[in-house]
């Protein structure tokens, strides 16, 4: 089994030029004179603000209030549940299962938006593909977002499912359904903290709980994720703990997704590190 996490791009790691944290350590500090005399953002930086409209961004706000608090009631139910059924062991299973399918499910919608669609897709093109591919181009802006914009379109996402399982909490007494909320309700948390946990790989000051999560590998850690922004940006999608990297990587899961996909006739984009709206 340790074999088969084995992470294949460790062998490839001497050839990739990481550098060092305390090189980038000062670089939000920095400010680069143009030719010109302009002022340039530091590198990974776009020097942009992003501006939500006034319908999305009281979205944003209103479901991120709601999450935490339908978070706490899904966990406090579905445990009673699970502990007036005697059943209160599924618990302990449903945490570290959350997690790893938090990561597994991150991972894929990651792929998803790297790979297929554009930034003119409706829908999801503006709020899904725009702020991904955005993000290979300048990847340190994350870190100069808000909580909320951080978290809010997960938080719109997962308000209303959070809603539903404390519905059916409240209309069925079955064990089992109280497990799969319990464990719906953990992976909702595991999502919506995926994009703190991204931002956190790509600060250059971290806190010191912080660092010690990530040199855990409770958190993504930076230098692993680092493989992901290194080319041919195809690989290491999971960015919550990036435990099921090595073993994706391993067995060409996602190669293999995309062929399946291209024999239906679904064909990629192409633009894993590209945006179009990147001189805008």
């Amino acid at each position: 089994m340790s074999a088969l996490l084995q992470d294949p791009v460790d062998l490839q790691r001497q050839a990739i030029s990481l550098p060092p944290q305390t090189q980038t350590d000062q670089l939000a500090e920095r400010v680069v004179l143009t030719p010109q005399g302009a002022v340039s953002p530091p590198p990974g930086y776009s020097g942009m603000i992003e501006h939500s409209t006034s319908a999305h961004a009281f979205l944003e706000h209103s479901t991120s209030i709601l999450f935490p608090v339908l978070f706490v009631l899904n966990v406090y139910f579905s445990f009673d549940r699970l502990y007036e059924l005697e059943l209160v062991w599924l618990a302990a299973v449903a945490i570290p299962l959350a997690l790893v399918l938090g990561d597994f499910v991150g991972g894929l919608v990651h792929w998803a938006a790297d790979t297929y669609f554009s930034e003119d897709t409706p829908v999801v093109g503006p709020a899904l593909i725009k702020p991904f591919r955005q993000h290979h181009i300048f990847p340190r802006d994350i870190c100069t977002h808000t909580l909320v914009s951080i978290v809010g379109n997960v938080c719109i996402l997962a308000v209303p499912i959070l809603a539903l399982c404390l519905y059916m909490l409240w209309v069925s007494q079955h064990g089992l359904l109280a497990f799969a909320i319990l464990l719906t309700t953990l992976m909702a948390a595991a999502t919506v903290a995926t994009n703190v946990i991204h931002k956190w790989a790509h600060q250059e000051k971290p806190s010191a709980g912080v660092r010690w999560l990530q040199r855990m590998r409770l958190v993504l850690e930076p230098r692993h994720h680092q493989i992901h922004h290194t080319e041919p940006f195809e690989m290491h999608y999971c960015i919550t703990n990036g435990w099921l990297n090595p073993l994706l990587n391993k067995i060409g899961f996602f190669r293999r997704l995309e062929a399946t996909l291209r024999f239906l006739g679904i064909k990629t984009t192409n633009a894993r590190n590209s945006c179009d709206s990147r001189l805008m």
